[in-house]
């Protein structure tokens, strides 16, 4: 067999599915529960202001590509969304992505891995409560909202991010039965433990099939039919 086409094979075994362009902004702000205008802001920067004095908000990460996010990318913007569920605003969370980075040099993904884990959480913690004007008591309840945030990520042995359940809003409860999943769906997002795309449930039941006839055929529960109607509340049929 040729050498060139064994180097192909090695590549293709060795390249990481998570770190492949694959979302728009706008199928990330739906799978997360963003409005599109914030996560392009947060990849993409945006113009604010009105002519001739126009600004532009600079990007707080860099993307996979020009237009489209990786499953990394989206993993970071779950993190980001604890810091705007506390309600920091986006000069503070600027000013905290920058010091990640300073504290990882070169590191694609500051708000991800294990020196973010070991380190930089406690760097955000301590920002946060900083930037705020936290008491401790303040602080130990933003660390509780990010530990939720975190919580729904499933980590690989470097402690990246394999899967994650978003969580959409922080009050949220549940055991997440939705996830992003890069090995199923084309990283849609699944019904956990599953290939199955949660849209198709959504729009199965918006065809009008029952949640119980759904659970049955799908052999999944009720609850988690229930959790992917609500993940895509307008889905028909096509």
């Amino acid at each position: 067999m040729p050498s060139s086409i064994l180097t192909a094979e090695t590549y293709l075994r060795n390249l990481d599915s998570r770190a492949m362009p694959r979302y728009t902004f706008g199928e990330a702000g739906s799978y997360l529960g963003l409005p599109e205008s914030t996560v392009r802001a947060w990849f993409s920067g945006m113009p604010y202001g009105q002519s001739p004095n126009v600004k532009r908000f600079k990007p707080l990460l860099k993307p996979a590509s020009n237009d489209l996010l990786c499953f990394y990318d989206i993993a970071s913007a779950h993190v980001l969304m604890s810091m705007k569920a506390k309600g920091v605003q986006p000069s503070d969370i600027r000013g905290i992505v920058s010091d990640l980075q300073n504290l990882c040099p070169g590191s694609p993904y500051p708000l991800l891995g294990r020196d973010f884990y070991m380190f930089g959480r406690d760097v955000v913690v301590k920002e946060v409560g900083k930037r705020l004007n936290l008491t401790r008591g303040g602080q130990m309840g933003f660390r509780s909202i990010m530990d939720r945030f975190l919580a729904r990520i499933e980590l690989d042995a470097n402690m990246m991010p394999v899967r994650f359940s978003p969580l959409r809003t922080h009050h949220e409860r549940g055991r997440g039965y939705i996830v992003i999943d890069p090995d199923f769906a084309s990283g849609r997002p699944v019904v956990k433990g599953t290939g199955i795309a949660a849209e198709v449930i959504a729009k199965r039941k918006g065809s009008g099939e029952s949640i119980t006839y759904l659970a049955k055929d799908y052999r999944i529960s009720r609850r988690a039919v229930e959790e992917a109607i609500k993940y895509f509340p307008k889905a028909k049929a096509a």
